[in-house]
């Protein structure tokens, strides 16, 4: 299980919705997310993505027992390098 601090950045709270960028959490299917302020932490199981591991508008979805989702979402940038070293290494074969 992976361990999510939230502080004021990156990371953006709307309507018991986490979003987090990929670039600011190791891909786990368990996260445990701490407020910084509180100290209340909340675990989370993953159960769905929105599409494609290459699809930079992919969304991978974790919900709590409580009802909240944490959203990790894929980078434009790290999703287009992922994709190119995917590509390169299935062309050599």
């Amino acid at each position: 299980m992976t361990r999510i601090v939230l502080k004021a950045t990156p990371h953006y709270v709307k309507a018991g919705v986490v979003y987090v960028s990929e670039k600011d959490a190791m891909f786990d299917t368990t996260y445990e997310v701490v407020s910084n302020v509180t100290g209340v932490s909340k675990r989370f199981r993953f159960t769905e993505s929105t599409g494609s591991e290459y699809d930079p508008k992919t969304e991978w979805i974790f919900k709590s027992e409580e009802g909240y989702e944490l959203r990790i979402c894929n980078d434009a940038e790290t999703t287009r390098k992922q994709a190119e070293n995917y590509l390169k290494a299935k062309l050599r074969q």
